[in-house]
């Protein structure tokens, strides 16, 4: 049974053009030629034939699945099948594995760096646990803190003390006891879950910026910046359970 098309656009894309074992790119140019060559091949993990490579660790219904398919270059497809004991197939899919999650997260921390070099475009994670306020409030030198427009004014106010109640947090987080922190995050948290069931989320990041202030050179600081998002208004600044927010080129969050 031949490879299906979808199977090898998956196999393709989520190996990012790169071989699970060098890493090398499986779609190159040749010097002075215009067109591409391939030099990737879409290899069986378990061989369809007993006496092939790994072909005796189980039989399979259809061995040109994704799962029992990894992209490698020509020169790793002869390694893993000459050499079958010592790339077993659980090496061979952990191989696999550790790529594709590492092509990801490259992925991901690239499309960050470019939407924020570029748009000045922030990423912010769901504040779902305590460590989320945490790691984003403690030791800040400035605040940003936006509420999307919400028609409910009981609400409004409800977020607008939250935020009041965090900028104290960050302004004597160094003079609270750990006890202390604990119960007033515990807290906080709890308030954003209740207004999370009130169609409101909390998405927050610590970013770091350049400033000059009064006669002091450039520095930099650390900037506590949490939006209260009204779910229903624009699911598609959502995306992956992430918040899309472009900051505006004269971003100047508050002190204190």
């Amino acid at each position: 049974m031949p490879i299906k098309v979808m199977t090898r656009k998956i196999l393709w894309s989520k190996s990012g053009n790169r071989c699970a074992i060098c890493k090398r790119q499986l779609v190159q140019k040749l010097p002075k030629q215009k067109s591409d060559f391939i030099v990737g091949e879409e290899c069986h993990i378990v061989s369809s034939k007993s006496d092939g490579p790994r072909g005796k660790y189980k039989m399979l219904n259809d061995y040109d699945t994704y799962d029992n398919l990894v992209l490698l270059c020509a020169n790793d497809h002869k390694l893993i099948d000459e050499f079958p004991e010592t790339f077993t197939v659980e090496i061979v899919e952990n191989l696999k594995s550790n790529h594709e999650n590492w092509i990801e997260t490259a992925i991901e921390k690239d499309l960050e760096e470019y939407l924020k070099k570029t748009n000045n475009i922030e990423l912010l994670e769901e504040i779902k646990v305590t460590s989320d306020i945490d790691n984003v409030v403690q030791g800040s030198h400035f605040y940003f803190y936006e509420l999307t427009p919400i028609s409910d004014d009981d609400i409004s106010i409800e977020v607008s003390e939250l935020f009041d109640n965090l900028r104290d947090y960050g302004d004597i987080y160094s003079d609270i006891e750990i006890s202390s922190r604990t119960r007033l995050l515990i807290d906080y948290l709890r308030t954003i879950k209740q207004l999370n069931k009130k169609g409101i989320k909390f998405f927050g990041k610590s970013i770091v910026r350049e400033y000059s202030i009064l006669n002091i050179p450039k520095s930099e600081y650390k900037i506590a910046m949490i939006i209260a998002f009204k779910v229903n208004s624009n699911l598609k600044s959502i995306q992956n359970g992430k918040l899309m927010i472009q900051l505006p080129k004269n971003f100047t969050p508050t002190i204190g």
